[in-house]
């Protein structure tokens, strides 16, 4: 099978967990050849759209693939149904792939003019949630909507670590709150719970308490340490006896954002909400506490305050251990690459266990 990958990046190899899963499967032999094209930065580098297409289209034709897997489109880098048309008949007539990890609303982050034909013109398309973000793909189009978790990448997260018997704080939460048009009050979806969440923590547990993240709804808040790089936030929650967070877009069936499987990794336990489905795809994972309301996120970080540090310390490892096994980056992106050789080219058995992990 001939992959050709599409990550959307801001600069060449920002995708390291995929990138990395690719090019395990390759080195295995599971893809025949295998190309990276980062869209975004060819653009960028060649300074005009039409410019652009031409060459994707073009290093798409002298590729030759079986798949083109594709990452996060949108209006930034324009493509209409008649181009991924172009793209998809080509000799050998490639499967188109999307795989979409963002959540979406109704109202706010809609859904734009280039993820909709994607949507439209791909063969199946993975989605980091179901409910009514799969509805949405299916109204736009979409043949075959299939569901993906995020995933963490082992380069930066969960690495090896000594547990530590003392801790800067006893709860840490990594989480930006935007407010939308600059209303104070007005935030994305789940924003008002996480800000109450933030909030009920301080009151309890002050300075033992700590919140790294940007946006207005943050300003003045004593518990906010501020802006924490991306690859850093590793570093933080393993200062903490436990990470909390209170997702936005909290109404998507299944969605997490990537925040769920970096916490697991770092080995610490971790609190963050329900959303409908977790039942069926996060149940009873040692470390991982799911919660209904603010309060409930604060009665169960006091039960763990309760617990001794040599517990606190196996939940975590526990935690870490499931990540490793079912959340690391090879782990999803080989499942994802199973569900494409079963489901598009039916003669083609699922990976052997051991070429997914």
């Amino acid at each position: 099978m001939r992959w050709f990958y599409v990550p959307n990046e801001s600069t060449e190899g920002d995708q390291i967990g995929p990138r990395m899963a690719f090019e395990k499967l390759y080195r295995e032999g599971v893809f025949s050849a295998y190309m990276a094209y980062s869209y975004l930065v060819r653009q960028k580098v060649l300074g005009n759209h039409q410019d652009a297409l031409n060459e994707f289209l073009e290093a798409a034709r002298n590729f030759a693939p079986d798949i083109i897997f594709i990452q996060h489109p949108g209006n930034g880098y324009p493509m209409d149904r008649e181009y991924l048309q172009r793209l998809k008949s080509m000799p050998g007539n490639p499967k188109l792939v999307l795989y979409e990890e963002d959540p979406f609303g109704h109202f706010v982050k809609r859904m734009d003019d280039t993820i909709m034909a994607v949507l439209a013109e791909s063969d199946i398309c993975f989605l980091g949630g179901t409910g009514y973000l799969a509805e949405m793909a299916h109204k736009a189009g979409a043949k075959k909507v299939r569901y993906a978790p995020h995933s963490y990448d082992c380069q930066r997260f969960g690495t090896s670590w000594q547990p530590t018997l003392t801790r800067r704080f006893d709860v840490v939460m990594i989480a930006n709150l935007t407010c939308l048009k600059r209303i104070p009050w007005l935030y994305v979806p789940g924003g008002r719970s996480r800000k109450h969440t933030a909030q009920a923590f301080y009151r309890h547990l002050g300075d033992r308490f700590g919140l790294y993240g940007v946006g207005q709804g943050w300003t003045g808040e004593p518990y906010c340490r501020g802006k924490i790089a991306f690859d850093k936030q590793g570093e933080v929650i393993r200062d903490a006896w436990m990470s909390v967070n209170w997702g936005h877009y909290d109404e998507i069936a299944m969605y997490s954002s990537d925040r769920l499987p970096i916490s697991l990794a770092c080995g610490v336990p971790h609190i963050t909400n329900y959303q409908p489905g977790y039942e069926h795809v996060f149940a009873n994972i040692p470390g991982l506490f799911i919660i209904k309301s603010p309060q409930e996120a604060l009665d169960v970080a006091l039960y763990i305050l309760s617990l001794t540090v040599e517990r606190r310390n196996e939940l975590g490892f526990q935690a870490a251990e499931y990540a490793r096994d079912q959340l690391e980056s090879t782990v999803v992106y080989g499942n994802i690459v199973s569900v494409i050789r079963e489901q598009l080219f039916n003669n083609q058995a699922p990976l052997p266990k051991q070429n997914r992990q």
